[in-house]
């Protein structure tokens, strides 16, 4: 066979591997969310701790979503997973949606577990926190624009291994794998920091969330805590985002 010929069967297999990736809902590299709940999507993102907006691996899959329930108001429980450490499995309740935006609530739109079962009580405790069948009252929510990709942080990895080493001690952890989770509309930014502890067994973590100021320094009297628990963390995150200003204008 001629060069000619080898280059033609080797772009009819470059073509035919690129169908069957796009067939089955991955790509080589991370991209866009191509499922059909980008509004879905877009809580999600913004309110699950170490969301990335698609599954991990070396080829990178669509995030899981199934939508579960909608009341008469047009709020949907839906559930999330990415297959993290953190909030391996979320229930998650959306407000309301247009063609651009999608609102929810914030701090307590979501409950996690590292298996996909909840108990019943939690579920109904969680629609009770979100008004599920009452009138949607914008007022309560925070509203996203609809994206298919998440926006990365502006701070560097190292710059915030560097920090989580000071933390934790350089010592102390194997690796650091460092997740960017929100910016407030001042430029404050959150991270998740996901360590494996060196002298310990394979399944023991720590996972720390920092928060940056615009300029990039982290006040170490109150920038950064330790998650007590990788599903159960709302109450400390609301109240860390309190203490450091988040939403609210620079000083």
């Amino acid at each position: 066979m001629g060069k000619r010929g080898c280059a033609k069967t080797l772009l009819v297999l470059v073509v035919a591997l690129t169908v069957t990736l796009l067939a089955q809902g991955c790509l080589p590299s991370k991209v866009d969310y191509r499922g059909e709940y980008p509004e879905l999507y877009s809580v999600a993102i913004n309110a699950v701790l170490g969301s990335t907006g698609y599954l991990p691996g070396e080829i990178k899959h669509d995030s899981e979503i199934t939508v579960l329930e909608e009341d008469a108001y047009g709020r949907v429980l839906f559930l999330y997973t990415e297959e993290n450490l953190v909030s391996t499995y979320s229930l998650i309740i959306s407000q309301k949606s247009d063609d651009e935006y999608v609102w929810f609530y914030p701090d307590y739109c979501f409950i996690s577990a590292p298996i996909d079962v909840f108990a019943e009580e939690d579920v109904e405790k969680l629609k009770e926190l979100n008004n599920w069948g009452l009138g949607v009252d914008l007022k309560k929510c925070v509203k996203v624009e609809i994206v298919r990709k998440k926006q990365t942080g502006s701070i560097k990895e190292l710059n915030v291994e560097i920090v989580l080493n000071r933390i934790i001690g350089r010592d102390e952890v194997k690796r650091w794998w460092i997740t960017f989770f929100d910016v407030d509309e001042y430029g404050r930014s959150i991270y998740l920091g996901e360590g494996h502890l060196r002298n310990a067994a394979g399944t023991d973590w720590c996972y720390v969330v920092l928060l940056f100021n615009p300029d990039g320094l982290l006040n170490m009297d109150t920038g950064y805590f330790v998650l007590s628990d990788p599903f159960n963390y709302q109450d400390e995150l609301k109240a860390f985002k309190e203490q450091n200003g988040w939403g609210t204008p620079l000083s």
